[in-house]
């Protein structure tokens, strides 16, 4: 190989690298949905290792495996908001449950001056039963306020009713659960992996509601743009006993600001 092709080598590699730099893209970007505009440099860590971006707030989401929560310990902690788990349904048998602590946090995170949100954990395996958890949702809810929305959080189980069911239709599972939840009352979101987000989610469809992207990064970077990020599974925060995962949600404004 010469010495000029050697170089123009170098030269396409050096550009491809600079590039990306601080921002990766989805290769088949869908033109509806808006791009991931943040950029690595962006975002800092505080003496915990906790990221923080311009105009975000720490959140946590939880369940009855986190047990008994102090959330004035947690507020002070810095943790702003908290996304609950209101219920789920089983792997094997498919029954509908309601997270044995939804209540007592709702209430306790509420008076810690916490902004509120709440997931449903999905082992939907038709679009009739993402109706139905969404139904169910709503008669857990019976009209309580919430700041921020309810979350369709559907995952492959291996061992259970859902194994080997990931595949587009879970697209169609998560805006049937969506526009119930919305006809409710409720804003409506789906929670999300990065594989799950760029292959089988239907994101185009989705466009009306938020997106909540579980990516375990030292940055978010998940080619679309999204409202929340989860940035860890194994976060410590004061008042919590085990671990928890912790969340960042990003300022609207913020972001129109830097699109503009």
């Amino acid at each position: 190989m010469g010495r000029k092709t050697c170089g123009l080598l170098a030269a396409l590699l050096l550009f491809l690298l600079t590039a990306g730099c601080g921002l990766r893209r989805d290769p088949k970007q869908i033109p509806s949905i808006p791009r991931n505009t943040r950029r690595m440099q962006d975002f800092s860590y505080d003496e915990k290792g906790r990221p923080s971006y311009p105009g975000a707030v720490l959140g946590v989401d939880v369940s009855d495996h986190q047990g008994e929560i102090d959330w004035e310990k947690a507020a002070a902690d810095g943790v702003r908001f908290a996304i609950l788990r209101i219920g789920y349904r089983g792997y094997s048998e498919g029954g509908l449950s309601t997270d044995e602590r939804f209540a007592e946090n709702y209430v306790n995170a509420r008076e810690a001056g916490l902004q509120l949100g709440v997931y449903f954990y999905s082992q939907a395996v038709s679009g009739e039963e993402a109706e139905e958890e969404a139904a169910y949702v709503l008669k857990l809810l019976d009209g309580v306020p919430l700041e921020l929305p309810v979350f369709f959080d559907w995952e492959e189980v291996s061992i259970g009713r859902t194994g080997g069911k990931a595949g587009s239709a879970v697209g169609d599972y998560a805006l049937r659960f969506c526009r119930t939840i919305t006809e409710g009352g409720y804003q409506a979101g789906a929670y999300f992996n990065q594989r799950y987000g760029y292959s089988i989610m239907h994101l185009e469809a989705l466009t009306d509601y938020s997106f909540w992207i579980a990516e375990y990064d030292s940055y978010q970077s998940f080619g679309y743009q999204t409202d929340f990020w989860q940035f860890t599974g194994s976060g410590h925060v004061d008042g919590i006993n085990v671990i928890v995962d912790m969340d960042l949600m990003y300022a609207p404004e913020v972001e129109n600001e830097k699109t503009e």
